[in-house]
């Protein structure tokens, strides 16, 4: 079987040239102190960063990975909705391409734990260059060498951006995690997640919808089967997983408080508190015995007894919430919405698993002005002369708007290139389909009401 190279599009971000006096040269001493190693479809459980840098050398390490991710990301960009006819002829034309890798005799699985960086020469990279040649990342004819050289960082580049890893420039932890994985389980991975790719078609039933596929960290919004809007947004950790829910959101709240749920103030909250008392009053948190109960003053309080746990936190409105300036409400049985969020610095990661349940959203007033966008006077303009009042405001919906939080770590774009997401909550253990059960367990645990 020949094996020919899926060409992206060309990419229109400028950068310097990939020599080894350039990038590679920066990256040579990139790579990180110390390794761990996980489930091959799920790195993230084991991954282990690096040592102590300087920030000057963090800030260089960044620039370098933040040129490396330009060049290459916007060849990869998803340009039709999750769920979509076009969506299933891309998955199909992957599949048909990982069958006849498969029946050719996949590709060879790399499983050495070294750390691989630009100069080094190691027999590892020539496996590597290998899967990459066979899956499209490098040209067919690149052949075996062993030296980490511009080609092979280029390929690696498309490699770590085609499975929503973080382009670091060097053969890290989590890249050589899905190094682990073989072409069936690619194949499987792309057969479950068609099949549930086509159990959820029935959402483009509704003219207009938002969509959060979990494991890719991306929103949709979708409009009379055409992509609107997308946004990178952050997720709920694995030990606070965001459910898979449908919904309908039937309000906007300007400048909201947040009623702190249970878990997250005895895990979270009170240990801070504890450690720090400035803390309560610099965030604007008051404190009652119960929720109809009048606040407490918060010099009165005992912060170390063990009553405190009982008690119930509200912080206030305003750019410091936890929720942003504005919240997305969708109710439903977890009690999980949309938000903004004050920490703009995580939509820069690529993995971005931190909340305790609910989504935050990058774009998050570009899809408020596209929710309202059929109410009279609604644009992107209002929408930020709102949150620059500073003013408290609930706005309803005239027509309700569907939402869906799905679970899809293997999608694929027009031109039949797969790409794949870490299974972040272990819900492809078996290939199966999603795991209502974990979800109602998690919602169960930690009455998801958090940012």
């Amino acid at each position: 079987m020949t094996i020919r190279m899926i060409r992206p599009r060309r990419s229109t971000v400028p950068a310097r040239l990939l020599t080894v006096g350039g990038v590679v040269g920066a990256l040579a001493a990139l790579a990180p102190v110390g390794a761990s190693y996980a489930d091959p479809l799920n790195p993230f459980r084991t991954f282990t960063d690096s040592g102590v840098v300087s920030p000057e050398e963090r800030a260089r390490r960044e620039e370098v990975r933040t040129e490396l991710y330009q060049r290459y990301s916007s060849d990869y960009q998803v340009t039709a909705p999750f769920v979509s006819e076009a969506s299933i002829v891309a998955m199909q034309a992957a599949i048909q391409r990982y069958q006849g890798i498969v029946q050719s005799g996949g590709w060879p699985v790399l499983t050495d734990k070294v750390t691989l960086r630009p100069g080094d020469t190691d027999q590892a990279i020539a496996t590597i260059r290998r899967r990459m040649m066979i899956e499209g990342d490098l040209p067919s004819d690149s052949g075996a060498s062993p030296v980490f050289d511009d080609e092979f960082l280029a390929g690696l580049a498309r490699f770590q951006v085609r499975n929503g890893l973080r382009v670091s420039g060097f053969v890290d932890s989590r890249t050589l995690a899905v190094l682990g994985t073989t072409a069936a389980d690619r194949l499987r991975q792309l057969e479950s997640n068609l099949t549930r790719i086509q159990g959820l078609m029935s959402i483009n039933k509704a003219p207009r919808y938002v969509l959060v596929n979990v494991p890719a960290f991306v929103a949709q919004a979708v409009e009379n089967g055409n992509l609107a809007l997308q946004s990178n947004v952050i997720a709920g950790k694995p030990a606070r997983a965001t459910p898979q829910v449908s919904a309908k959101i039937v309000e906007i709240n300007f400048f909201p408080t947040w009623s702190v749920p249970e878990i997250v103030a005895q895990q979270d909250l009170i240990p801070k508190i504890r450690k720090d008392p400035s803390y309560f009053s610099e965030e604007h948190f008051t404190v009652m015995t119960d929720w109809k109960a009048p606040p407490l003053d918060p010099a009165t309080v005992d912060w170390s007894s063990p009553e405190v746990v009982s008690y119930k936190f509200r912080q206030e409105p305003g750019t410091f919430n936890a929720l942003g300036v504005v919240r997305i409400n969708m109710p439903n049985k977890y009690s999980v919405y949309m938000h903004d969020t004050p920490l703009k610095q995580l939509f820069s990661q690529s993995a971005r698993a931190f909340s305790s349940g609910c989504v935050r959203v990058e774009k998050v007033l570009e899809l408020v002005a596209w929710l309202l966008g059929d109410q009279k006077g609604w644009t992107l303009e209002k929408v930020q002369a709102e949150v620059d009042s500073g003013h408290k405001l609930d706005v309803k919906l005239s027509r309700p708007v569907p939402v869906h939080f799905v679970y899809l770590t293997a999608f694929a774009t027009g031109d039949g290139i797969a790409q794949f997401r870490p299974d972040i909550y272990g819900r492809d253990s078996g290939f199966g389909g999603p795991d209502d059960q974990a979800d109602a367990v998690v919602a169960q645990q930690s009455r998801a009401v958090t940012p």
